[in-house]
C-alpha cells in the first residue's frame, strides 16, 4: 500500500494505491490518526488501489467515523475495478459520500452536502 498526503483549500487528500488488505490496516489507522483533527475534511482516493479485502473496507468506516467523532467530512474518490465492486457489494458506498472525481469531492464540500 502507498500512501500520498496533499492540502488543498478545500481538505485534504489521501490517494492510496496498490491494495488494502488486512496487513495494511494498522498502518492506515496509524497515519490517519496522526492527521485527525477538529473539522477536517478528508477526500480518500482509492482510484488508484488494485485490490481491498473486508479488513480495508472496515478500515474505511473506521475513518469515516473517526472523522465524523471530530466533526469533520470524509469524501471518497472511487473509479472502478474490485474496490469499487466490494463497496457495492458490501452497500459501503450507501454509508460513505462516494465520487467518481475529486473535483466532485471538492464541490460537494462546498454545497455541505451530507455524507
Amino acid at each position: 500500500m502507498k500512501m500520498h498526503w496533499e492540502e488543498h483549500r478545500s481538505g485534504t487528500v489521501l490517494s492510496i494505491a496498490g491494495e488494502l488488505l488486512a496487513d495494511d490496516t494498522d498502518v492506515l489507522r496509524r497515519r490517519c490518526d496522526e492527521r485527525l483533527e477538529a473539522g477536517i475534511r478528508l477526500v480518500l482516493d482509492i482510484r488508484e488501489l488494485d485490490r481491498i479485502d473486508s479488513a480495508g473496507l472496515e478500515a474505511m468506516l473506521w475513518l469515516h467515523e473517526s472523522i465524523q467523532r471530530f466533526g469533520g467530512q470524509l469524501r471518497v474518490v472511487c473509479g472502478g475495478g474490485q474496490p469499487s465492486a466490494a463497496m457495492y457489494v458490501t452497500h459501503i458506498d450507501r454509508k460513505l459520500a462516494v465520487h467518481t472525481s475529486l473535483e466532485a469531492a471538492a464541490r460537494s464540500f462546498a454545497k455541505g452536502q451530507a455524507a
